[in-house]
């Protein structure tokens, strides 16, 4: 704990955060004491507290944390782009590779997965609360690229509510990702993960109600995943 101290405030509040993460995602929320917090912080519990005097503070917290850096920067840009057909493709296929990748190589993120499938076991508060921070631009984005793609003749009619469209795209690649994530995968999909991810953003488009067509015209995968990355 002595190497606690000779951290600034903001640096102290990161390293609690990065190791209530850890923490959390292996025990649930319900799970895990302040003390284990604490220890897994180096930290004492009274200086625990003094940061975040709840687990829920925490949660907050932890959801700011995964706000900075690369994700927050591809999530800016994307939301900045015009809205068309081609920015919906990106959007879709962003998502899609942001859980079958990222969830492969950086342990952040997936101590994060890990705790939203807890959340949803659970009480699913974590996964509520990281809906309010990041859902909403994301959704209105989506909804006025359909509108876009519809006025182009991009999109099919189909009988798919449209503010449905984004989360089922949502509920493809969080699935994707909890088939993938043992070291041994669930399912043995015989392809590696660029060619994962390259057919379930065709499947996804296809079922948003893209035209083929259009999906053809815009979809390149090795472009978009150098734009998203």
């Amino acid at each position: 704990m002595n190497n606690s101290s000779r951290l600034t405030a903001d640096e102290r509040r990161n390293a609690i955060v990065a190791a209530a993460t850890e923490v959390f995602a292996e025990k649930g929320f319900h799970g895990t004491t302040t003390r284990e917090l604490a220890k897994a912080a180096r930290v004492s519990e009274a200086l625990l507290y003094k940061h975040f005097p709840s687990k829920e503070s925490l949660y907050s917290a932890m959801l700011a944390s995964g706000a900075i850096g690369a994700l927050s920067t591809a999530f800016k840009r994307l939301i900045a782009l015009e809205p068309s057909t081609a920015t919906l493709i990106i959007m879709v296929h962003f998502m899609i590779s942001y859980y079958v990748v990222r969830d492969a190589g950086a342990s952040s993120t997936s101590a994060l997965n890990i705790l939203q499938v807890r959340s949803l076991l659970a009480d699913g508060e974590f996964v509520r609360i990281r809906h309010k921070r990041f859902a909403p631009a994301w959704i209105a984005k989506f909804d006025e690229c359909l509108k876009h793609a519809a006025e182009a003749g991009d999109l099919r009619e189909a009988p798919m509510r449209r503010d449905l469209r984004v989360w089922f795209v949502q509920h493809i690649a969080f699935s994707l990702m909890l088939n993938l994530h043992p070291k041994v995968p669930a399912i043995d999909y015989d392809a590696d993960r660029e060619t994962l991810i390259e057919q379930a953003t065709w499947f996804a488009l296809l079922g948003v109600g893209l035209e083929e067509r259009a999906i053809r015209r815009y979809f390149d995968p090795k472009a978009l995943a150098l734009l998203t990355s």
